[in-house]
């Protein structure tokens, strides 16, 4: 009680000021004087011009609350339109890719990409199909563009595969058009080349070469890459650059293609070039 006693002593100037307005007003508008209503005329209107102002003032805290509910609601529909582009190109991919299992003809896997590496001089991707799926190691590994790779190492439910930018790829290819065979390499830093072409082949840019019949691994005409360049290596052989037809940079779904190696042929060649030496 003392402490509200001290802080009624220390305002008791504003209260009295205060009570001294509220009789003061409580006169002025009781009096029915014409110069009394003139000023209660004028007050009033002062009143309300002020309240009018006032009341055309934003709330900046509303406004701060609403700034943030619209950052949201804009943030969750970008999100929402971006998840249905992304379906939309899903749906494209899988519809294309479905298309071609279906007429392909070959026994095919389905795959999903879950690593790659397109950095190195021996490149490689990671699928999420194994031996579970029937995937064993020198399967072929196709897109509907074109070869991709082979199958170099699997477990129960994961594989891995050599693209065609790694150095320990050897490809049996031949020219679409002038039916020239060729071996496909990769030179370890950015060219994919045909090599073992002589110098007076028939091969111009735009060819398009093909997997050979006489590979082991793959079978023949899967499309590998379109010709860019034609030069001379040599006296004997031309150097022929080769961009390949699959976009690995973008590379999302392949398929493993059901191709074993035939054991009789390779264990009669494997003999024969193990003699030869």
């Amino acid at each position: 009680m003392t402490r509200i006693g001290q802080f009624i002593l220390g305002i008791k100037e504003y209260l009295i000021l205060t009570v001294l307005l509220i009789f003061s007003l409580a006169f002025l508008f009781s009096n029915d004087n014409t110069q009394i209503r003139f000023l209660r005329a004028v007050a009033v209107g002062m009143f309300g011009t002020v309240q009018s102002g006032l009341s055309s003032i934003p709330n900046v805290f509303d406004l701060q609350q609403e700034n943030k509910m619209l950052r949201e609601n804009n943030i969750r529909l970008s999100n929402e339109v971006s998840n249905l582009k992304e379906a939309k190109l899903e749906n494209i991919r899988l519809t294309k890719l479905l298309n071609f299992k279906e007429t392909s003809g070959l026994g095919l896997v389905s795959a999903n990409i879950v690593n790659k590496s397109l950095i190195q001089t021996r490149n490689t991707i990671t699928l999420n199909v194994g031996e579970n799926d029937s995937v064993f190691v020198n399967m072929p590994v196709i897109t509907d563009a074109g070869l991709a790779g082979r199958i170099v190492s699997t477990s129960r439910n994961y594989s891995i595969a050599q693209i065609l930018f790694n150095k320990d790829m050897r490809i049996t290819v031949k020219s679409q058009r002038s039916r020239i065979d060729g071996i496909l390499t990769y030179d370890g830093v950015s060219a994919v080349s045909v090599i073992n072409i002589q110098k007076n082949a028939d091969i111009v840019p735009g060819d398009v070469f093909i997997t050979s019949e006489y590979s082991n691994i793959y079978p023949s005409g899967i499309p590998v890459g379109t010709v860019v360049d034609v030069g001379n290596l040599d006296n004997l052989f031309k150097k022929i650059i080769v961009v390949p037809l699959v976009d690995f940079a973008s590379l999302e779904n392949v398929f493993v293609v059901k191709y074993v190696p035939n054991k009789e042929r390779y264990a009669l060649e494997k003999t024969f070039q193990s003699g030869k030496k």
